[in-house]
């Protein structure tokens, strides 16, 4: 079983690409002595597969050269055990506060948006894992205090997850402060508890964030699964003939608060195709297992419910990529018979599902906040089958081990990334004007492939460029779209706004 790293600090090339020593001598300016460790956990970019995770379908991303990492020292103050956090970035203050004797699990209140919620959700799940691993000495015991500094460069509100990133830099560091160098945390463990740590703080999201941060490989993407069951299995990109693969990941600099909006895009989306999933499955007569982040069934679920039906395959799909394209295909086609693409009311939807309105409700409008005039449901589970699609495609290209040239892999890639931009952008409405710019800019100077990268309505993009025209690529932002959209923006703002990337490293600690 494959294992969350610890590295050497004195050994290990994350000191010349990461804040390492920075933060060392930070974390002493703040707390007066060295750090016992450092736990790191990267952001990550989405190649393809956007928003459709927590439909149980397959992902496609990576994770890049951007990083969250946590300098800890153990307290050992077991009489008064407490948590002291403070940020190398001045808006997020100091803050502090002690942990239940009794082992019980610190609250979260989600009504403050607070940066040390996002660490308590990263304690709270370590929490939860220990006590399963060891609950003769953490069922009813303190965890360790901690003094923490954390330091990062994933760019908050981008769409690269520095969210996850911070959580899984916490849980981890959480279980190395409360086990031994010894303990090796299996990465599977650590994507399993980090999956639903922003839950608590009222975030709907999937696992591919999580997964991404937690096990990335360098020059690997990541084929990220959900059913049977989560993990991520690592694809390097293929070796071309004359030109290197290069992603450019490029910030709109629209920050995209996934709390605050939740109720109007994020929430509302995960809403909509569970709706969808039982409005098909209502029309031809089938019940849904209570999976998906409502636990009211999934897209995915109403796809093996329907082919144990209608085509006699009682076992759930399995994940065979030509299998999953004819699926897929079918499961298109008949939304164009079932589905109004016209929208539907709360009314329409209940009637659909032959449920009263109240009932409606009480299943899918009360767990999560949203707020809505009309239920996009076909054009929101059109993109999720037509981007599942598009992860089974790619993946398919990733194997092939010979193109008939490197324009090849670049014009076949870049289509399918394009392809899933545009599905943002007209059905499943997760992109925005700034997105559209910069990816129609990029893809004129030399992109062959351009996509939002995220949950979308602003945070980052993605392109797909050949190393010969990076440059080209870059210098076309910032004239075209930077300098003119934030003419006093400066070359520090500028260097953050754009990342020339390689598939990075996962999650680690580092022993100083």
């Amino acid at each position: 079983m494959s294992v969350v790293p610890s590295v050497d600090e004195k050994k290990s090339h994350l000191d010349k690409s990461t804040g390492i020593p920075r933060i060392i001598k930070d974390f002493v300016t703040n707390y007066g002595t060295p750090p016992d460790f450092i736990s790191r956990s990267p952001g990550r970019v989405n190649l393809i597969g956007e928003h459709i995770d927590y439909a149980d379908f397959s992902v496609l991303p990576m994770a890049i050269e951007v990083d969250v990492l946590c300098a800890v020292k153990i307290t050992n103050d077991r009489a008064h055990p407490k948590i002291v956090l403070n940020n190398s970035n001045p808006k997020f203050s100091t803050r502090c506060f002690e942990l239940p004797l009794d082992g019980s699990l610190v609250p979260i209140d989600a009504t403050i948006s607070d940066w040390s919620n996002y660490f308590k959700c990263g304690l709270l799940v370590a929490q939860k894992y220990l006590k399963e691993q060891f609950p003769d000495r953490f069922e009813s015991a303190s965890v360790k205090g901690l003094d923490v500094f954390v330091s990062g460069n994933v760019p908050t509100g981008g769409g690269l997850s520095s969210s996850a990133a911070f959580t899984c830099a916490v849980a981890l560091a959480i279980i190395r402060a409360n086990t031994s160098k010894n303990h090796k945390v299996s990465k599977q463990d650590l994507m399993r508890i980090t999956v639903t740590a922003e839950h608590y703080v009222g975030v709907n999201n999937g696992g591919m964030d999580q997964a991404a941060s937690v096990c990335g490989e360098v020059d690997h993407a990541l084929y990220v699964e959900f059913k049977p069951e989560l993990k991520a299995t690592p694809f390097r990109f293929p070796k071309l003939q004359h030109s290197e693969i290069k992603f450019i990941v490029a910030n709109t600099l629209v920050v995209s608060n996934k709390v605050e909006t939740a109720p109007t895009n994020y929430n509302l989306r995960v809403v909509e195709v569970t709706v969808a999933a039982n409005v098909l499955a209502s029309h031809f007569g089938l019940s849904l297992r209570p999976d998906g982040n409502l636990r009211k069934g999934t897209l995915r679920g109403f796809m093996d419910s329907y082919y144990a039906k209608y085509h006699g395959i009682t076992a759930p799909w399995d994940g065979n990529v030509e299998h999953g394209i004819e699926r897929l295909n079918e499961m298109l086609r008949l939304l164009d018979k079932v589905l109004r693409p016209n929208g539907y009311t709360v009314e329409e939807a209940s009637e659909s599902m032959d449920c009263s309105v109240q009932e409606f409700g009480q299943l899918y409008l009360t767990r999560f906040p949203v707020k809505f005039n009309i239920l996009k449901l076909y054009q929101r589970a059109k993109h999720v089958y037509s981007e599942s699609l598009r992860v089974l495609e790619a993946l398919k290209l990733m194997k092939t081990k010979v193109f008939e040239s490197d324009e090849d892999f670049f014009t076949r890639f870049g289509n399918l990334m394009n392809e899933s931009q545009n599905s943002c952008d007209t059905l499943y409405e997760c992109s925005c004007p700034e997105t559209d710019l910069i990816c129609e800019i990029a893809r004129a100077s030399g992109s062959y492939g351009s996509r939002l990268t995220g949950a979308g309505w602003g945070g980052s993009t993605v392109h797909l460029v050949p190393s010969n025209k990076v440059e080209e690529v870059k210098e076309a932002l910032i004239e075209q779209y930077y300098k003119k959209k934030f003419e006093d923006i400066n070359a520090d703002v500028l260097n953050e706004a754009i990342l020339v990337s390689r598939p990075a490293l996962g999650s680690c600690i580092i022993e100083l």
